[in-house]
């Protein structure tokens, strides 16, 4: 039996591009792997059989958690939520990402199904090949080749005759583009090189490819788009999104321009893609260089660190946080409000003049409008504009009573706001010099600590480590110190503002909205108010000291070193079925194909096998990250009671503050998630601390 799945496209080339009018019927069967004779009709129905089932139970599980989900907090610790309201919150939010989740699914699902059942990934590609081959007709009877000719005679032809008049090099230079202009457009040159290099497929066939990629691509991304208009609603009513740079307004502009780009930019990109997915091994070359780009970012993440939104190291001396403060009206037209909860960075030169204790420190982010917080001579603070933002400097908060220094400061009340509203000064030497030393003692090798910027956008992200060896960095999100999150009140609401969250806007009104290009809710954002910026609980120095004792585990486990070896053998295996399946004569017959097309079999890698596959491994990913997460609590727990207690407050406020079900049942977690539900952890750290301490270990109080 000839080992047609072996020899791939290179031996079917006068085929390329063919629909086998009935797979089932194929005279000479190929063989899997080069061993065992497959009919394409059973591939077909094992491959559809695995996806159905794959996204049956995904969408079951969902149904379950989203039917029981109560998101409370295990029995003995309900004291955590600050009220009930706050957790009738966080069940109306992750019912709502659920389900908003859920249906996206769904729809991907039933256009993949209709793609597989009629034929489309091959009827498609039918299409595009007739409407490229009428296209050289319709341009030699088209209006715009006659205007393109005659502009070219009545500007290119003198030119060129006046060049070859003055230099008869370049005159011959451009005869010979001009024949190179028609050998590449008839085909020959393509075919020439093809014979010599040994391409199995000219550029026009690339060309076609990418296309067909861009517009399978885009098609995709058109149908998410109203989910995607969906969870930035969500994370703007829910306070995760900042609204002053996040608006459901731009939506429908940015989403034309991200569609035009992927239309454009994709297909040089997917050009590139095919070219070398071409070759039976050319999926080697791309697994390669992932492994060589992992690598290579691991052992030098201090130097990419800027490409990484890292510039600012974390302080050396005091800074300001500002928290509770409502947003302020300007008279700058291109930031009309600006947010004054902000981390203030102190003038260094100014630090020096005045013995250590500075006077004037300035935001450094990328949120709107520089501001300085700066000491009066009446003895007052005041929060104004720096002179670029706003020339008459004007001052938007100032505090009530006179304080000498910045350890006065803490205590003064404000003139705007409300009780909670307060600026705190936060020592960024004592938390290096407890990072820094708990790193010497043992062992573990730091490059730097960076304050990312996270605010401006996302309230949600916390801290990280990345890096192998020993020049791991630490990324600290301003979050953790700032302690906020947007909402439409500054007080806890009640449950019946819940129950409104939960209901909000039908899905018709945010699939009108996006179809028509407006934001009925935020139409007048620029002119309103936005939505203030109510204060959550933020982190105090022992649970940053104590999370970062959990992210430097990773560093003294060498869990990134073992991740880095887990993502390459995944990466593998997806790579490998990725060229099997570009190259795979049983996968071309089972999409109706009489021989292999790279780009149908890269499609239908991406939506039917890749799902499933990249979900299976995530199981097994996802499971090593969990026990990684729990060694690294443990490893924290053990080294002092003290950061076990503030590792496990730590993990209640980010739970509370980003909405978070703490105890979601164990399926949801083993198909979805790769860090451990605060439940779960809260036990084991738990159980950590009686074991190393005994039992009178400390208890969690009300964050």
């Amino acid at each position: 039996m000839t080992d047609i799945e072996k020899q791939g496209i290179t031996s079917t080339t006068e085929q390329y591009g063919a629909i086998e009018s009935n797979p089932k019927k194929s005279q000479e069967l190929p063989l899997f792997l080069g061993r065992w004779a497959v009919a394409p009709d059973l591939f077909y129905k094992i491959a559809l059989s695995v996806y159905v089932a794959w996204f049956v139970l995904h969408r079951v599980a969902d149904i379950a958690y989203i039917v029981t989900v109560d998101a409370r907090f295990p029995e003995g610790l309900g004291h955590l939520y600050p009220s009930e309201a706050q957790r009738l919150e966080s069940v109306a939010y992750t019912r709502e990402v659920l389900m908003c989740g859920f249906l996206h699914r769904c729809v991907v699902f039933s256009v993949v199904m209709a793609l597989v059942y009629f034929k489309l990934f091959a009827r498609f590609d039918v299409a595009l090949r007739e409407f490229a081959a009428g296209i050289p007709e319709w341009w030699e009877n088209s209006y715009l080749k006659a205007f393109c000719d005659k502009s070219s005679q009545c500007c290119c032809a003198p030119i060129g005759r006046c060049l070859g008049f003055c230099c008869s090099p370049c005159g011959r230079c451009f005869s010979w583009c001009g024949r190179l202009k028609d050998t590449a457009l008839n085909g020959r040159l393509a075919t020439d090189i093809s014979s010599r290099v040994g391409f199995p497929l000219t550029w026009r066939e690339l060309l076609l490819g990418s296309v067909y990629l861009s517009i399978m691509g885009a098609l995709f991304f058109t149908m998410s788009a109203p989910f995607m208009y969906w969870m930035q609603t969500i994370d703007l009513r829910f306070g995760f999104a900042n609204s002053l740079v996040v608006s459901t307004s731009n939506f429908g502009p940015k989403f034309v321009g991200a569609l035009i780009s992927m239309l454009i930019m994709g297909v040089p990109q997917k050009f590139l893609f095919l070219a070398v997915l071409q070759y039976r091994l050319g999926w080697v070359l791309m697994w390669g260089g992932l492994f060589a780009a992992i690598i290579y970012a691991q052992y030098n993440v201090q130097m990419i660190a800027p490409m990484l939104g890292m510039q600012n190291q974390f302080p050396h001396g005091l800074f300001g946080v500002a928290r509770g403060f409502p947003f302020v009206q300007t008279t700058n037209t291109k930031a009309p409000w600006i947010s004054l909860n902000r981390l203030f960075h102190p003038d260094e030169f100014a630090a020096q003049v005045s013995g250590g204790d500075p006077k004037i420190f300035y935001t450094n982010d990328k949120s709107k409008g520089q501001l300085a917080l700066s000491h009066q001579p009446s003895g007052k603070w005041s929060i104004s504009g720096t002179a670029w933002f706003d020339p008459k400097a004007t001052v938007y908060a100032e505090t009530q009573g006179a304080a000498a220094d910045t350890t006065g400061l803490k205590e003064q009340s404000w003139n705007v706001g409300g009780p909670t509203t307060a600026m705190g000064v936060r020592s960024g030497k004592a938390l290096r010099d407890a990072l820094f030393g708990f790193a010497r003692d043992r062992k573990i090798g730091i490059g730097n600590i960076y304050l990312v910027d996270g605010s401006h956008k996302d309230a949600r992200a916390n801290a990280f480590v990345t890096g192998a060896g020993n020049h791991s960095i630490i990324g600290l999100y301003d979050t953790l110190f700032l302690g906020m999150r947007g909402s439409d009140a500054e007080e806890s609401i009640d449950e019946d503002q819940v129950a409104e969250l939960a209901a909000g806007k039908s899905m018709i009104e945010h699939v009108s909205e996006l179809v028509q290009g407006v934001d009925v809710e935020g139409a007048d954002r620029d002119r309103r108010q936005p939505r203030n910026s109510a204060q959550t609980s933020a982190m105090n120095d022992d649970e940053i000291v104590a999370i970062l004792a959990h992210e430097l585990a990773h560093s003294a486990l060498k869990h990134m070193e073992k991740g880095m070896g887990v993502q390459i053998l995944t990466s593998f295996v997806t790579f490998a079925t990725l060229g099997w399946m570009a190259h795979s004569p049983l996968a071309g017959a089972a999409l109706s194909l009489t021989a292999p097309l790279i780009h149908v079999g890269a499609c239908a890698y991406d939506h039917l096998v890749g799902p499933p596959l990249d979900g299976f491994m995530k199981l097994f990913t996802d499971a090593l990250t969990r026990k990684h997460e729990y060694e690294a609590d443990a490893y924290a727990a053990m080294i002092s009671e003290k950061y076990g207690t503030g590792l496990q407050t730590a993990l209640a406020k980010l739970s509370i503050n980003s909405n978070q079900d703490p105890d979601p049942p164990y399926f949801f977690e083993a198909l979805h998630s790769d860090h451990p539900p605060f439940a779960r952890r809260w036990e084991h750290i738990q159980k950590v601390k009686k074991k190393t301490y005994g039992k009178n270990t400390q208890t969690l109080k009300k964050p």
